[in-house]
Formats: C-alpha cells, sequence, structure tokens
C-alpha cells in the first residue's frame, strides 16, 4: 500500500521526537523497552519480521498506544505476504482496539473485494461486508483528526488521508466490477485517481474500459499508466501487455 510508505515515515519522525522527551507526555511510549519495541516494529525489513515485531510488542504492552497502529501494521504484512485470511483476522484485531480505524475497514474491504470472484457462492454476503467496510472507512477518514502519535506536516496528512480515500474507492470499484457493473466500477476507481494518481489503479481503469469494449479510452489509460512518474517496471511491463491485448481486441 503507497499509504503506508508514508505511515512507516512519520511513525520513524514520532519515534525519534519521544526518544528526546525526558519524560512521556501525553501518548506515545511509556517506557524506554516500550519505544524499543516500537522502533523494532518501525524498521523490520520484511513482512515476517513486522509481524513478529508487532506480535512481540502487543503481547507486552498490551495497553500501548500504538497498539492498534501495531496490529494494522501486521495486517499490512500479511497483505503483502498474500496470505488474505490473516490480513483480514489482525484488520478485525485493529478494529478492537480502536473501533474508528478507517485504514483497518479499507484494508478488509480491498482484500475481500480482491479474493471474491463471480462463482463464489457467498458471493453477496462476501461483497456486502466489502462494501459497507469501505464505506465505513470512508465515513471514519471524513472525520478524523491528525494523531498525537504521528510528526504530520498538513501536506502528509491531507496526502495520506487522500492515499486512503483512493484505496476505498478501488474497493469500491472491484466490488462493482464483480457484479459487472462496469461503468460503476470505471467511476469509482476514477474517484480513487482524482485523489490519488496511482499507476496500478490507472491500469484497473483500463482493464474495465477493455470489459466495456471501450478498447480506445482503454489504451490511453495503460499509456498514462506506464508513463506516470513512479510507475514500476512491473506495471510498465503489465500495461504495454494490457494495451497489445486492448489493440488486438479492436
Amino acid at each position: 500500500m503507497r499509504h503506508t510508505a508514508l505511515l512507516a515515515i512519520c511513525l520513524c519522525a514520532a519515534s525519534t521526537a519521544f526518544a528526546q522527551k525526558k519524560a512521556p507526555a501525553g501518548p506515545g511510549p511509556k517506557s524506554k523497552q516500550e519505544l524499543e519495541a516500537v522502533n523494532k516494529m518501525i524498521q523490520a525489513a520484511t513482512p515476517d519480521d513486522k509481524i513478529a515485531a508487532v506480535d512481540a510488542l502487543v503481547t507486552k504492552y498490551p495497553k500501548s498506544d500504538f497498539k492498534s497502529i501495531a496490529l494494522f501494521q501486521a495486517a499490512d504484512a500479511y497483505s503483502q505476504k498474500g496470505d488474505a485470511a490473516k490480513a483480514v483476522v489482525y484488520a478485525e484485531e485493529t478494529l478492537e482496539a480502536d473501533p474508528t480505524s478507517f485504514a483497518a475497514e479499507i484494508l478488509i474491504a480491498n482484500v475481500i473485494s480482491a479474493q471474491t470472484k463471480d462463482t463464489d457462492l457467498d458471493k453477496a454476503e462476501k461483497l456486502a461486508r466489502a462494501e459497507k467496510s469501505a464505506k465505513s472507512g470512508l465515513e471514519h477518514l471524513g472525520t478524523a483528526q491528525k494523531s498525537a502519535l504521528f510528526s504530520l506536516t498538513d501536506a502528509q496528512w491531507t496526502a495520506s488521508k487522500n492515499g486512503m480515500a483512493a484505496q476505498a474507492w478501488t474497493a469500491l470499484g472491484n466490488i462493482a466490477n464483480v457484479q459487472k457493473k462496469t461503468d460503476e466500477a470505471i467511476a469509482d476507481y476514477e474517484k480513487g485517481l482524482a485523489l490519488d494518481p496511482d499507476p496500478a489503479l490507472m491500469l484497473r481503469v483500463g482493464r474495465a474500459l477493455m470489459a466495456a469494449k471501450k478498447n480506445d479510452e482503454a489504451i490511453a489509460w495503460f499509456d498514462k499508466a506506464a508513463a506516470a512518474p513512479d510507475s514500476s517496471e512491473q506495471i510498465k511491463k503489465i500495461a504495454a501487455s494490457d494495451k497489445a491485448r486492448a489493440k488486438a481486441a479492436k
């Protein structure tokens, strides 16, 4: 997730600020040992290391102010590993610790919507849950305030919120796609792109347009994805492949 990279940077800055305080005041680590556990979580280089650090932190410091943030970090790590079931479990635990965690709600929406297939017998139930989570995430995001746990500038906070909102719209677009509501899916994806020009989401728009047999428009989006400043080599290869398929379908 693009959002979690900014979250890690802000956590790191916050932990440095806490380390410079002579005594804890307000939310934050309540001891040097807790701060060390938080830093270990932040500095974890792999998803497995992140998960281990989170489990150690919440087990030793169950009342930590970082508990919900830590649990979400584990949920995101499991999502990166492709373990959808555990990603959802940790996101649910995040919501137990903080019922207003828009990040956890939006992660649940994305994981479930991405895993749901048209042939699933419980498709309607899954999609209903994903839609409810995405919309609740957007609602909580709309009223969210900057946390004292983060050293965030106003610009960073806005970028973080926009990134999360874009992910919520991505989930809603995925849901519409599974329901074969192509026009609705495209509209939802474009709402996400208006907030965060993620090249991976541009590919989704292009593929939805291909499904609607709007191949020229799809090709334009594949070109945009490949030309995006933060487009990875993998995204560029996928865009080229999808563009070739769109051309062949014309």
